[in-house]
């Protein structure tokens, strides 16, 4: 048994790091320098978070793995509250309607950010390829990891990637 969590470890850490880009898009400084409106019309400046691990997640409300995500992700926070860690989540392409209406017929309450990028300029900005899209990103902005598909945010490999960005 324990041979075949090793394995699965390995394996889980192949893919990551296969999938870990390069950034080719905004980091650092630049990303701080984004602004975006959540669904209630406020405009939030990611400058906010400098100091904060970011998760930065790319979605959508037709998307499948992004919208079977999201209960994870709201765990993940949930058991990081007490660090400098956030999510924040950009719906990509949707007018706020859509997702506020999204957001009242999900099962979980959400309590990280959402933002809105109808345009999909993020989308571009950032390089991303599909949906869901998640950047880790250091209390910098610098890319820690990049990965394409849904994941289990509040699995164990998770919240030890999250450990080790926080120290």
């Amino acid at each position: 048994m324990k041979f075949r969590k090793i394995i699965g470890l390995l394996l889980m850490l192949f893919i990551t790091f296969s999938m870990t880009l390069s950034a080719h898009g905004e980091t650092g400084s630049e990303l701080f320098k984004l602004s975006l409106k959540d669904a209630d019309n406020e405009t939030v400046n990611l400058a906010d978070y400098k100091g904060k691990i970011i998760l930065l997640n790319f979605w959508a409300t037709w998307c499948p793995p992004c919208v079977k995500e999201m209960p994870s992700m709201q765990r993940l926070k949930v058991h990081f509250s007490e660090q400098p860690f956030e999510i924040i989540a950009i719906n990509i392409g949707e007018s706020s309607t859509a997702v506020s209406s999204f957001l009242l017929e999900l099962e979980t309450e959400l309590t990280f950010p959402i933002l809105l990028d109808e345009e999909g300029e993020s989308y571009q900005r950032f390089g991303i390829r599909g949906l869901p899209m998640t950047l880790l990103l250091d209390k910098e902005g610098e890319l820690i990891l990049r990965t394409l598909g849904g994941r289990d945010w509040d699995s164990d490999d998770s919240i030890q990637l999250i450990n080790n960005a926080l120290h």
